[in-house]
């Protein structure tokens, strides 16, 4: 059948699973975000049922509204999935990441940052995170969590509903104090008793922060692992242009 043969051809009908992944689908191709008319127009459904369909996908974290309230983007749970599919292929992060493991002998993580939140993109397989849980609902308790705090001063967390956890203002005072001195992100024992961390920005070619990464190893040790400050920064200038982190 002919393209125009097929445009010619009814439409499934607006309701369910199809019409839901055209809409996510529509919504992934506007990376400034997408209005309910705008998504309405595109798939050719009716307003009032792209209404209900995209209020649901926001209800279970498919979509999120965008801070100005001007249209709506994909959400963490989309991100997820598309990050359980991307590990199904070495992704091009891949080569930095396993060197810096190498290089210092520690354990080191990948986030991406997202509006709503943190997306663990490469956890090291060898020295597992303590309580990812923990680190992705409160923003306290990680040094990643403290970089997207400094990173995103405007954002309150019951409009980053991923954070389950508010900090009072004091706590984000210490932390974009903290940040200010050392120019990484630092916390001991907030995970696990014997744990800590340290963390540097992964910044876009507009400097904007697309992620970070992350060295852990035990408290005793944390102030020796300073040492690899420069070989995290190296790595995070390494990481920017990475597909797998632009995507968030």
């Amino acid at each position: 059948m002919s393209a125009a043969g097929l445009a010619r051809e009814p439409r499934l009908p607006e309701s369910g699973l199809g019409l839901a992944l055209e809409i996510l689908e529509q919504v992934a191709r506007e990376h400034h975000g997408a209005t309910a008319a705008d998504i309405a127009r595109a798939v050719g459904a009716p307003r009032a049922t792209v209404y209900r369909v995209v209020n649901s996908l926001v209800r279970d974290e498919y979509l999120v509204r965008r801070a100005d309230f001007s249209g709506f983007m994909l959400g963490t749970r989309v991100l997820e999935l598309a990050a359980v599919v991307g590990a199904r292929t070495r992704p091009d992060h891949a080569d930095v990441v396993d060197r810096l493991r190498r290089e210092t002998g520690e354990a080191v993580h990948l986030f991406g940052f997202h509006r709503d939140g943190l997306v663990l993109l490469d956890e090291d397989p060898g020295l597992p995170l303590s309580d990812l849980e923990s680190l992705l609902s409160d923003p306290t308790r990680s040094a990643t969590g403290h970089l997207w705090l400094v990173d995103h001063p405007e954002r309150t967390i019951p409009r980053a509903p991923r954070w389950r956890v508010a900090p009072s203002p004091d706590q984000r005072q210490a932390i974009e104090e903290a940040y200010s001195v050392r120019g990484y992100a630092e916390q001991a024992a907030m995970l696990a008793p014997d744990r800590g961390c340290l963390a540097v920005p992964i910044r876009d070619e507009r400097s904007r922060p697309v992620g970070a990464v992350c060295l852990a190893t035990s408290t005793s040790r944390l102030s020796l692992a300073a040492r690899y400050v420069g070989a995290l920064r190296d790595a995070a200038r390494a990481l920017a242009p990475a597909a797998s982190l632009s995507q968030w």
